[in-house]
């Protein structure tokens, strides 16, 4: 069973056959959105085909997700990642209902994953030989793994900022690489439009109709661990805002088929030194224009000066769900991955924001004691080992490798 039918401009509301790639509406240039014939569906049958099957992870949910029929799944052990209590965590934020969805244990040890496992695998299907994307960094390495798998030549264009290992791992997936050099995100925006309306197949967010289709299976996965509840807020962080819109998505199916009876406050999070969303919500607009300098931030993944398409969906998610965007400065991000290795969770600084947005939402007044709140962990440490040393506390000391040296330091308590 497949519930996908058809492709649906935001702007003028046409709608085309999924029987081919495409990317912005062929009427008007506006952003496309995969639309499901939810009516007849029986929810019962979906979560208990879904529970079945969890050999497949996110795909165990190819009812709700846009695959053609009779396509193979492009799988490399996406989803299902845990949804974790947390202990000290809960207790230091005054939330005890406080949950950690880990998304860096993701095949390429980030979030990327679930889009991009749901996009290329929709690419391949319909025959797509070559495709690129933009990425900060993380994007580029999924795609690079997916592409890699699906037999798709790939280019990835790299923000000239991006660190090493990141790049590195684009590379090792026998992608090519180009480093781009910019004023501001709209050059960048400007120029994957360009590509874009010029016949090549685009992988960026909201440009690509499907990546954040990936993302419902967050709402999937989160509700189902729930029993079938949605919890009150969840919390993600906000570079181009497609983990947050498809997590939205997912959870708006969910109530359409009955599944759950509320939807959550959507929660996103951005770096102040870089923050375009926050202000536009700030300002109760529509549509975020360019704001703050992605140089001064050490949230390399989600810093950006302007979001695509003005952050048009991600903002109506927000409102539309009551949530909110925050800022949170380089020390919060710091503390938070500090916070989140005392869970056992090693997070990159862009992965730890929807931690740092909670150490002052108590006092802030936008969660409350008794709310069960899900933070998203995006991406792990070593996604950027410079900023773990930052993070890290330092080794209590150096000590000669000899048995008396050694029980005398562990009897005197001094460490």
């Amino acid at each position: 069973m497949n519930l996908a039918t058809h492709y649906k401009c935001d702007d003028c509301h046409a709608t085309f056959s999924l029987d081919k790639p495409a990317l912005l509406c062929e009427a008007c240039g506006g952003l496309l959105e995969i639309g499901y014939d939810l009516g007849p569906a029986d929810p019962r049958r979906i979560t208990d085909r879904a529970a079945a099957r969890r050999d497949l992870g996110l795909w165990r949910w190819s009812d709700l997700l846009p695959l053609p029929r009779g396509a193979e799944p492009l799988y490399l052990g996406e989803g299902d990642t845990p949804l974790m209590p947390t202990r000290r965590l809960g207790r230091h934020v005054g939330l005890p209902n406080l949950l950690i969805k880990n998304d860096t244990l993701m095949p390429t040890g980030s979030f990327k994953d679930r889009g991009f496992s749901v996009a290329v695998g929709f690419a391949r299907a319909l025959d797509v030989k070559q495709a690129f994307t933009y990425s900060s960094g993380n994007a580029g390495a999924s795609f690079a793994a997916y592409a890699a798998r699906a037999g798709i030549e790939a280019t990835v264009l790299v923000e000239d900022v991006a660190n090493e290992s990141k790049i590195a791992a684009i590379s090792l997936s026998g992608a090519r690489v180009l480093r781009l050099r910019y004023r501001s995100s709209l050059e960048i925006f400007a120029g994957v439009s360009a590509l874009s309306e010029a016949g090549f197949y685009c992988f960026v967010n909201f440009i690509n109709p499907v990546r954040h289709e990936g993302m419902k299976t967050y709402a999937y996965e989160i509700c189902e661990a729930l029993g079938w509840r949605a919890p009150d807020v969840m919390v993600h962080p906000v570079g181009t805002g497609g983990g947050l819109y498809g997590a939205w998505k997912g959870f708006r199916e969910l109530r359409e088929l009955g599944l759950i009876d509320r939807l959550p406050k959507m929660v996103g999070v951005q770096p102040a030194a870089s923050a375009p969303l926050v202000r536009a919500f700030a300002e109760g607009k529509p549509v975020a224009g360019r704001h703050g300098d992605a140089n001064k931030t050490v949230a390399q993944s989600i810093a950006g000066d302007a979001p695509i398409q003005g952050g048009s969906r991600v903002l109506r998610a927000v409102y539309e769900s009551g949530g909110r965007v925050v800022a949170v400065d380089d020390n919060d991000l710091f503390e938070a991955m500090r916070l989140l290795g005392e869970e056992g969770v090693l997070a990159e600084p862009s992965a730890a924001a929807s931690t740092a947005a909670l150490l002052r939402a108590r006092a802030q007044g936008w969660v409350s004691e008794s709310d069960t709140v899900v933070s998203v962990v995006t991406g792990g440490a070593l996604k950027q080992p410079s900023a773990l040393a930052q993070a890290a506390r330092p080794p209590a000391g150096t000590v000669q490798a000899d048995p008396a040296e050694l029980l005398r330091i562990f009897r005197e308590g001094l460490v």
